[in-house]
């Protein structure tokens, strides 16, 4: 010490530690300020990153059930139109039977109507007919006779096309379905109920009795000996 004052070494010297020191003070500071913004950003990172698989794990789960209430609508839905498909079904066959019975209803009427139009229509061939055995026992011309004859032909063949056909009974035995008997004549030649005469011819329409022909059949007489005979059997 020069006269009470520090000697100029050590005023040069602490002139230059000073800023020394400052400038370690400062670059620490710096690192720690360097560290302290790198750890934030490095926190904010994460953060971010953990917020984003949060929301990423919420928006899977919520897709999930929403995946799940729309497959469980869908099955109700599978299960109406299934329902309604069997309602339906149904009503298409409720529906196709009654178109059935509803065509068979009218086919019926159709040829119950026809059979009565070819029930008028045998009246008048059964008129032309007597007409015609009239004619022939008579003393007429024989064209008139021929005229008749051809008018009866045309009927025949008419009724023919329309699926009229004779009931075959002549010399057949009685068959209830399609004759009717009116009466009985003795005839030892031919068996019991033969029918030996046909007052009005029968028709069959499609297979069916239009008119049942109207027969007299046999009828044997019967005597002592056939009496006896039998209660020697």
């Amino acid at each position: 010490m020069i006269n009470g004052q520090l000697p100029i070494s050590n005023y040069l010297r602490g002139v230059r530690i000073f800023p020394i020191l400052d400038k370690k003070v400062n670059d620490s500071n710096e690192e720690n300020l360097e560290v302290t913004d790198n750890d934030v950003l490095i926190d904010s990172d994460d953060n971010v990153d953990s917020r984003d698989n949060s929301s990423k794990v919420t928006d899977n789960e919520v897709l999930r059930r929403e995946i799940e209430f729309l497959n469980a609508e869908l099955e109700k839905e599978r299960e109406v139109s299934e329902k309604n498909l069997s309602k339906l079904r149904y009503l298409m066959a409720d529906f196709d039977n009654y178109r059935k019975q509803m065509e068979r209803q009218v086919e019926s009427k159709i040829e119950e109507n026809r059979g009565q139009l070819f029930i008028k229509i045998l009246k008048i061939y059964d008129d032309c007919l007597l007409a015609l055995e009239t004619l022939k026992n008579g003393e007429y011309d024989s064209t008139v006779v021929g005229g008749i004859q051809g008018i009866m032909t045309n009927f025949e063949s008419f009724m023919k096309e329309e699926g009229m056909v004779e009931i075959e009974s002549m010399n057949t035995p009685f068959d209830p379905n399609v004759h009717d008997a009116i009466g009985f004549v003795t005839n030892e030649l031919a068996p019991d109920n033969t029918i030996v005469e046909v007052v009005r011819k029968g028709y069959l329409l499609n297979n069916k009795v239009l008119r049942p022909s109207s027969v007299i059949l046999s009828k044997r007489t019967v005597t002592n000996k056939d009496i006896n005979e039998n209660h020697k059997e």
